[in-house]
């Protein structure tokens, strides 16, 4: 057996150098990821809806994702992130053009796959702030400001977040209204919804109309 003269595992100088490093790059990961993402602190948990998502975004696009690649975050390969490409379908609000690509840190492994993760071939709308300076985005509220469109069984266009719509459109209605941007009857009747699937061109026609709300910065 290695005595600690020998430089051997139970070195409690070795030891304790390690534990200082692995301290001091957990320092430095975490800053990293702070200092990457978007300034505002909704990109994760609190309950947002529909007015507030389409007042903060600053990119709103509906597309077909044609390419996903989970890597680690360009200079910091500790840091996992996906990198993922959309064929734009409608641009809301944002850049013209054909396709948009964004990086998402990705915070815990169930993104990495499953309904939560990213595949080739889904139909989103996305909500999403700027590219912090390290060039990673990501959808507002997180679930909340990711949508799937999907097809019932007769055909239509659906959508819903990863919440299911739940409290998606809470309060929608009110907050039009104080801004001064009533909604039409059918809006309406969109906002009225508890939770569950709304037709996708409904969904759209009330986001076209809240996105003339002020914008939350």
């Amino acid at each position: 057996m290695k005595s600690p003269k020998d430089g051997g595992a139970s070195n409690p100088r070795k030891i304790a150098r390690r534990g200082e490093a692995r301290l001091s790059w957990a320092a430095v990961l975490v800053w990293v990821v702070a200092a990457a993402l978007p300034a505002r602190a909704e990109i994760f948990t609190r309950q947002v809806n529909l007015a507030y998502l389409a007042q903060r975004a600053d990119l709103i696009v509906q597309g077909r994702v044609i390419g996903v690649s989970y890597e680690g975050l360009p200079g910091y390969p500790h840091i996992p992130t996906v990198l993922v490409t959309l064929e734009v379908e409608r641009m809301l609000r944002g850049p013209a053009g054909g396709h948009y690509t964004f990086r998402q840190w990705i915070a815990s492994r169930r993104e990495l796959g499953g309904k939560r993760g990213y595949q080739v071939g889904q139909r989103l709308v996305l909500f999403l702030l700027s590219p912090s300076q390290y060039g990673l985005s990501g959808p507002i509220g997180r679930e909340q400001g990711r949508f799937h469109i999907v097809r019932d069984t007769r055909g239509s266009e659906q959508i819903a977040n990863e919440f299911g719509n739940a409290g998606l459109f809470r309060n929608v209605s009110e907050t039009a209204e104080k801004a001064g941007a009533s909604l039409t009857e059918k809006q309406m009747q969109t906002a009225s919804a508890t939770s569950g699937v709304v037709p996708l061109e409904d969904f759209v026609g009330l986001v076209e109309h809240l996105k003339s709300l002020p914008r939350i910065q």
